[in-house]
């Protein structure tokens, strides 16, 4: 299976990475639904994910912070917020911290994160089911910080504070994410934690998911 990271609407790179592998999940910012700024709220979108060549095979994606929430609702690629199929658990959403630099419901949308209503229901779904497997755009605070190297990241993300929450309920094999433009592969508490960087991707045998036998084989496109 192979794990892609943020895309950000370049999609003649994300098609090149798609049409070496038969499956993969997209980890979120994708790029979808933005529509040109100031333009009609009715008007024409940016160019939307190559859907015919994600058809082909299967290629999917969770969405991200910068993805128009309703309108991945309409792609026949999105994984929806909650799923759990094949010991594997899908949750999408973040919080943006340019929000305040962004234009509502063009570029950045009020309900990027989930609710907290929805959150707890996903917690709990987590803890009960206890997937060997997450795939997020966000990971727990703990694991940001490591990616701050060390520093507080204060930005009053619900999304992390529930998956520090669920992850100290329950420590799955793996945990794969974005949104954080860096790369990490770290074990943390049993857990092996794997950030993708923009356009980078790692190919895993999801039946081996043993943190001392995945050898990651990372791929940098900027």
């Amino acid at each position: 299976m192979r794990f892609i990271g943020d895309v950000h609407g370049k999609y003649t790179q994300y098609q090149k990475i798609i049409d070496s592998c038969d499956e993969s999940i997209q980890v979120g910012d994708m790029g979808v639904g933005f529509r040109y700024s100031y333009g009609p709220k009715e008007g024409e979108f940016y160019p939307n994910p190559p859907h015919y060549a994600m058809i082909r095979g299967k290629h999917r994606f969770i969405r991200g912070n910068h993805d128009n929430p309703a309108e991945c609702k309409k792609h026949s690629q999105w994984i929806a917020d909650g799923t759990i199929e094949d010991d594997i658990m899908f949750v999408g959403g973040a919080l943006s911290i340019d929000r305040d630099r962004r234009i509502k419901d063009y570029t950045w949308w009020e309900d990027e994160e989930l609710s907290i209503n929805a959150l707890y229901s996903v917690v709990d779904n987590f803890t009960t089911v206890q997937p060997r497997v997450m795939i997020a755009h966000e990971c727990p605070d703990p694991i940001a910080d490591m990616l701050m190297y060390g520093n507080k990241f204060k930005d009053g993300s619900r999304t992390r504070q529930a998956f520090t929450a669920a992850w100290e309920a329950y420590k799955p094999e793996l945990w794969i994410f974005g949104h954080w433009h860096n790369n990490l592969d770290q074990v943390v508490l049993g857990t092996r934690f794997i950030c993708l960087n923009e356009l980078s991707y790692i190919d895993i045998d999801m039946n081996d998911l043993s943190s001392g036998t995945i050898v990651p084989h990372w791929n940098i496109k900027m």
